[in-house]
């Protein structure tokens, strides 16, 4: 099935302002959620302190992401890479990112802060404004065909402009395997929204339900707080 283009978005993507309704949805394992979905946790896989083998988001949105993955064709599942995140496990990565960017020859200030701001949420304990992950609304999500994953142009947590949902779009003269990138990401992207998902424009495998932004980008009350434990 062909989709259409994804939609470039140009404004800053900013938490709503209203107060979260939290609707106190549990959390639930994504590992025996449907056929159609199975996981790596990537953090896990890495190493990283406070991973664990099993992937988790809130009810309604892993609801949704069961529903995403029901509309893929046979032979197709959704891959998860990272749900629910806690507290512990985003200060370890908001650190490591920082470092990688010290090694690159960013210097400490707000031009640093800002740079890591577009790609890994400050770690928060304040449960009216946590990061997307700590909230149980957010997952990080890739798919694989018949033959393995498909190609989406980056590796998970790549951060550069090729990360972008959007880059393979622009392209001017795309070659044949740009052209096979980009309609795999138009597969992913269309899947999660029309499930009620929102995507973080410089990530094509990031996707909202419930969260503060996505409370901004569908002009509802965000329904989801942190979580700092299950």
């Amino acid at each position: 099935m062909l989709y259409p283009p994804i939609p470039k978005i140009t404004d800053m993507v900013l938490p709503s302002p209203l107060p979260i309704k939290e609707c106190n949805e549990p959390m639930i394992p994504l590992s025996s959620l449907s056929e159609q979905i199975t996981i790596y946790p990537a953090y896990y896989h890495e190493g990283y302190a406070g991973t664990q083998p099993e992937a988790f988001l809130r009810e309604g949105a892993a609801r949704k992401l069961a529903t995403a993955a029901a509309q893929l064709p046979v032979g197709y599942k959704l891959v998860v890479l990272d749900g629910w995140r806690s507290f512990e496990v985003q200060a370890s990565l908001y650190e490591r990112f920082r470092e990688a960017l010290l090694l690159q020859g960013w210097q400490e200030g707000p031009a640093l802060t800002e740079e890591l701001s577009k790609f890994v949420a400050y770690p928060t304990t304040d449960l009216s404004k946590p990061s997307p992950h700590l909230s149980g609304g957010a997952v990080d999500l890739t798919i694989a065909g018949p033959d393995g994953w498909l190609e989406m142009g980056t590796a998970f947590d790549d951060f550069s402009e090729r990360a972008d949902t959007c880059h393979y779009e622009e392209l001017v003269q795309p070659t044949q395997k740009d052209i096979e990138i980009r309609d795999n990401r138009r597969l992913l992207y269309h899947l999660m929204t029309t499930a009620g998902f929102v995507n973080y424009p410089q990530e094509w495998w990031h996707f909202e339900y419930g969260t503060r932004t996505w409370g901004q980008k569908t002009q509802q009350e965000p329904i989801y707080g942190g979580v700092l434990s299950m």
